[in-house]
């Protein structure tokens, strides 16, 4: 059974803090970047997803997404809208799931292989959009046995309804301070 808040088995996904979402996580990138120093710290894996597409173009007829919003409303892979924020604290060593192609952060990437490989049992859910990605990639999560964590000013917009639905049937939403305090309790008991 996954471990939840007590579990040491934690990763902290960072979905799409990329320049094409800068409204939604510019106010909620000071707490998502403070989370990120508490896991490092803690021993927990920090991954972070790149939304984008090859060719939106050509690809209308064959992604779903593309045709939903449109080649011109999709993000181009390598494109400036794809870049992850400058501010946004990604260490080089850290994974970054470029491959990520739909609002789900495990559909068709290396996410799960990667949770896998490390014993993870529970996912932090943190960055944008708080109804889209991150909202699909905690029932994906959920549905393939991992307890999640969802972070309530760690993810934007701030949208209640997405918020209601976690904590009612997908995970414990929580503050990002609540987090941060939960993996300083780990740092100390590694560092005894």
């Amino acid at each position: 059974m996954p471990g939840g808040l007590n579990s040491s088995k934690l990763a902290l996904l960072v979905i799409d803090m990329q320049n094409a979402f800068t409204r939604a996580a510019n106010p909620i990138l000071k707490n998502v970047n403070a989370t990120i120093t508490s896991a490092r710290r803690a021993g927990v894996p920090v991954i972070f997803s790149q939304h984008g597409h090859p060719d939106p173009e050509n690809e209308v007829k064959t992604s779903v997404i593309v045709n939903w919003w449109g080649a011109s409303g999709s993000i181009k892979k390598g494109s400036f809208d794809a870049q992850l924020l400058p501010n946004l604290d990604v260490a080089p060593d850290e994974v970054i799931l470029d491959e990520k192609t739909t609002y789900d952060a495990f559909y068709k990437t290396r996410l799960k292989s990667l949770l896998d490989k490390e014993n993870v049992d529970t996912v932090i859910i943190s960055g944008v959009l708080t109804q889209f990605c991150c909202e699909t990639t905690t029932r994906s999560a959920f549905v393939q046995n991992y307890d999640i964590i969802f972070l309530s000013d760690g993810t934007g917009p701030p949208y209640k309804p997405t918020l209601d639905t976690i904590a009612h049937g997908f995970g414990k939403v929580i503050t990002c301070a609540q987090m941060r305090e939960r993996l300083d309790e780990i740092a100390k008991d590694r560092n005894k």
